[in-house]
């Protein structure tokens, strides 16, 4: 049986790229566009596959490609997340599919492919976005923690890619873009494994840039910086900084999380300026793409010093970050407060 597991993606890959190639076969001029042609990215993609699209930027990213004219291929390890997305994109006239789908697995991304080849074709462009955050100190990590992360953050942007690139390099046209993080040029304590993982999406990128490229398929990798989602109140957090009180550090992760969603927006940290940048990245076939000033600095200034940079993000411990939001929190509650009689 578990000889089979192993074999059934093989398969699976091989019945979809010959059946792809025969399809290729059929538009001669398609396949004999000029390669400076296909190099500048995909301006009006005709289907695009997005992962973890059931929220934040993924479903940004989603609704920004169907209001182009896409046909989106919404996944999602959550159904009814993916379901709401698809569904949002119908009501405002698109259109849409959604799938489930765990992306730390590679035979659940082969089904994905059989299933949407079947159906739709072949996505002219892959956003592998799924990713979620981990902050813990090293030494407070176990083992299954460090690879949920990496299979996760990094592994699941290696299989989208060996799934779907050989489909794309059949085609000769193709773009995928995946989703990194300012964090990739941050050494920041308690984020070990999250940067790790966001620091090999993006080598990973580049170097499947350079391999893809004579074959008509683009890759771009986009690095967001502070986004308004739900990333604090879904990442996994392991910290002592609370001396075991789980209530503080409740408190705590929650007041950070409003404070990201109630301010974020109005600082121009929405989901929707990411994924502008991931349709622009498509368009243009940007390489690696920072988005907000914030990741350009970051970036800048670990170019410039390392060291110096190192040593600034050191200083941001646990108990630092939790006296922030302590002195943050009455704020907050002050802008929420409804005033009296507002109500009608």
């Amino acid at each position: 049986m578990g000889c089979e597991r192993e074999v059934l993606p093989i398969i699976v890959s091989d019945s979809i790229r010959f059946r792809a190639s025969s399809r290729s076969e059929s538009h001669a001029a398609d396949r004999n566009r000029k390669r400076w042609d296909v190099a500048r990215g995909i301006r009006n993609p005709r289907m695009v596959l997005i992962t973890g699209a059931g929220s934040g930027i993924g479903r940004a990213t989603a609704l920004r490609f169907a209001r182009r004219g896409a046909t989106v291929i919404v996944t999602d390890i959550n159904t009814e997340t993916a379901t709401e997305t698809a569904e949002l994109i119908a009501a405002a006239g698109g259109r849409a599919a959604s799938y489930r789908l765990d992306v730390a697995n590679e035979t659940a991304w082969q089904q994905l492919a059989y299933q949407v080849f079947e159906r739709h074709g072949v996505p002219d462009v892959l956003v592998n976005n799924a990713g979620y955050g981990l902050i813990a100190p090293f030494l407070d990590q176990t083992r299954q923690m460090w690879d949920d992360q990496l299979a996760v953050n990094l592994n699941g942007v290696v299989y989208g890619c060996r799934t779907f690139a050989p489909l794309m390099v059949t085609e000769k046209r193709g773009q995928i873009v995946n989703v990194a993080s300012g964090a990739s040029w941050m050494p920041a304590p308690f984020w070990s494994s999250y940067a790790t993982s966001k620091v090999a999406v993006r080598m990973f990128s580049e170097s499947l840039r350079g391999e893809l490229a004579a074959h008509g398929v683009g890759v771009s990798c986009v690095c967001p910086g502070a986004v308004a989602t739900n990333i604090v109140a879904n990442a996994e957090v392991v910290t002592t900084a609370f001396d075991g009180d789980a209530d503080r550090q409740h408190v705590a992760t929650d007041t950070a999380q409003a404070l990201v969603t109630t301010f974020g927006p109005l600082l121009g940290f929405g989901p929707d300026v990411i994924a502008r940048g991931i349709v622009r990245a498509t368009r243009r076939d940007i390489g690696v793409l920072p988005v907000r000033p914030e990741t350009w600095l970051i970036q800048a200034c670990y170019r410039l010093s390392p060291a110096l940079t190192g040593f600034t993000l050191a200083q941001a411990t646990p108990d630092r970050l939790n006296f922030v939001v302590s002195l943050a929190a009455p704020v907050l509650s002050a802008i929420r407060r409804p005033v009296v009689g507002s109500e009608a």
